[in-house]
């Protein structure tokens, strides 16, 4: 005797799974979102199911160009970096306080 399963648009039966609704074709969007791009339907959460060959798969992260910067490289232009920005906050103030150079402030104050 088979024990009979009703709920959420689907018919379960012991022995045997069958769906009483189609799932949307993959490749037609069933909304779009705010910016315009296109929601499309999940298909298949089991790797084997055949409709997972309907779906494109995503698309490739693309390859960063240029150097990868090993730790040291990169602490060392980070401290270059820090240097710049103190040099320049201290090149701002002194011409705040109205000199030229910051030998100009050093002679001025005793």
């Amino acid at each position: 005797m088979a024990t009979l399963i009703v709920g959420a648009g689907a018919l379960l039966l012991e022995d045997e799974i069958r769906m009483d609704r189609l799932l949307p074709d993959p490749r037609t969007p069933v909304g779009r979102r705010r910016d315009g791009r296109p929601i499309f339907p999940i298909v298949g959460a089991d790797p084997t199911d055949p409709s997972n060959d309907q779906v494109p798969g995503p698309a490739q992260p693309a390859t960063p160009t240029g150097q990868t910067l090993d730790q040291e490289t990169l602490t060392r232009l980070l401290a270059r970096e820090k240097q710049q920005g103190e040099r320049a906050a201290v090149r701002k103030l002194v011409e705040q306080l109205g000199f030229a150079k910051t030998d100009d402030l050093a002679a001025f104050v005793p």
